[in-house]
């Protein structure tokens, strides 16, 4: 696991499995990078809560970066992007 601080408040954790965007500690992106056989390979997840405006357009901004024409992008809930990364906030 590799911790990087991507912008102020921002961090990105990396994972072979994944890549996690957080704003204020609290998973807004998950970038699937698991292996040809999992289902969620080329799934971004976005939590869909909603947090307040500076978190919003922190996500916002890091979606808009993201390279997505190989990607499907899926609304998750708090609860299901912790289950699946195990990341806890």
């Amino acid at each position: 696991m590799r911790i990087i601080n991507y912008k102020s408040n921002q961090t990105l954790v990396e994972t072979k499995d994944y890549t996690a965007f957080l704003s204020y500690g609290v998973p807004q992106v998950v970038v699937m990078h698991v292996n040809d056989s999992s289902q969620l390979k080329g799934i971004i997840l976005i939590n869909s809560k909603t947090y307040s405006n500076t978190t919003s357009r922190h996500r916002n901004s890091y979606i808009n970066s993201l390279d997505t024409k190989y990607y499907t992008m899926r609304p998750a809930t708090p609860s299901e992007i912790q289950e699946i990364t195990g990341l806890e906030w």
